[in-house]
């Protein structure tokens, strides 16, 4: 149908899903043939055949939209996907797919920064019980940028200061922000790593006084 289209980025998410959610079903993608009725069917992923760590996707042609393929590989337990189209022949299909996936392992690299659980900084808290709240992660952080651009990475903590008490752990109470050069920011969430009770009356009138007094929680 002409109306039906989709993005490059619609077949790469579609692809993630289709490895994500059919863990069990993706190994069919990476085999490179089978027989039925007699009759021999070679698949046609041409990455499959490289020494590049591929097992999927799947290949595409139209008049309209050329030659294509959405594949992915992994190597070294990092996982790529790539979609290509618009390619005019079968043979330039499959030296594009080969030399952008080779170009991503390359390039590209995986950095782990932060374990789930792991306290990232510490927050002033205003009328607490305790003066400050740990800032935690809730899941592995790693983000996948340029090899070049390591060094000029930038990890920073967002939050309004100081938070303000009662704080459940485990809620949300800051952002870890992680950006490098011409990238794009990566934002995470930062939980509270205990409960913060808030100060009695009393306690909370001294803390008023103090902070009308010299300007500090």
């Amino acid at each position: 149908h002409p109306n039906q289209r989709m993005t490059a980025r619609d077949l790469a998410i579609l692809a993630n899903r289709i490895i994500t959610d059919h863990a069990d079903f993706y190994h069919y993608y990476s085999e490179k043939e089978f027989t039925w009725s007699d009759i021999r069917q070679g698949n046609r992923n041409p990455l499959l055949y490289k020494n590049i760590g591929a097992d999927g996707l799947k290949t595409g042609h139209t008049e309209e939209a050329g030659y294509g393929l959405t594949a992915s590989a992994i190597q070294n337990g990092r996982r790529l996907i790539l979609v290509v189209n618009g390619l005019p022949s079968i043979k330039a299909r499959s030296a594009e797919a080969e030399r952008l996936m080779s170009w991503g392992f390359r390039e590209f690299g995986n950095y782990e920064l932060f374990a789930t659980g792991d306290t990232v900084d510490e927050a002033p808290v205003w009328l607490g019980a305790e003066k400050t709240v740990p800032l935690v992660v809730d899941e592995d952080v790693t983000v996948t940028l340029p090899r070049s651009a390591r060094n000029g990475m930038e990890v920073a903590v967002v939050y309004d200061s100081p938070i303000p008490a009662p704080i459940p752990a485990g809620q949300e109470i800051a952002r870890l922000r992680v950006s490098w050069p011409e990238g794009v920011p990566v934002e995470v969430p930062l939980m509270a790593g205990q409960d913060v009770e808030q100060l009695g009356p009393f306690g909370r009138i001294a803390a008023s006084i103090k902070f009308l007094l010299l300007g500090t929680p």
